[in-house]
């Protein structure tokens, strides 16, 4: 009983990876937009020029799915660009020559994407 006891806040930290993501992005980055591509609808949590959480529009039940599973469920490949995809495109629609530098899958069709974009300067 004692190992248990032990063991399960390590579990709960872990499995709490995709949900602390989740309420990070929630409630500390200014944009928070719903973005349709392909008949597909796509909830993205953007902080600007900076990183940004992608995930279906029913994402709640994705943040549960990476909780459960501890983010261990990682998404195909035909999924990963998917969702690449609709967070190029959505960078696309607001910014200019945006990049993309780390796409991380926390489990459950949620990813954490870093990119940065170009400035323009003025001449």
């Amino acid at each position: 009983m004692t190992k248990l006891l032990a063991v399960a806040p390590v579990l709960i930290l872990l499995g709490s990876c995709g949900l602390a993501k989740a309420i990070d992005y929630s409630f500390y980055v200014p944009e928070h937009a719903e973005f349709e591509l392909e008949g597909k609808c796509y909830g993205i949590e953007n902080q600007p020029t900076e990183r940004l959480l992608i995930t279906d529009c029913g994402g709640y039940l994705n943040v549960l799915q990476s909780t459960f599973t501890l983010g261990l469920y990682l998404s195909s490949e035909r999924t990963l660009k998917s969702y690449s995809d609709a967070a190029k495109a959505y960078l696309d629609s607001k910014y200019e020559d945006c990049e993309f530098s780390e796409v991380t899958d926390l489990g459950g069709r949620i990813f954490e994407i870093y990119y940065f974009c170009e400035v323009q300067e003025d001449i």
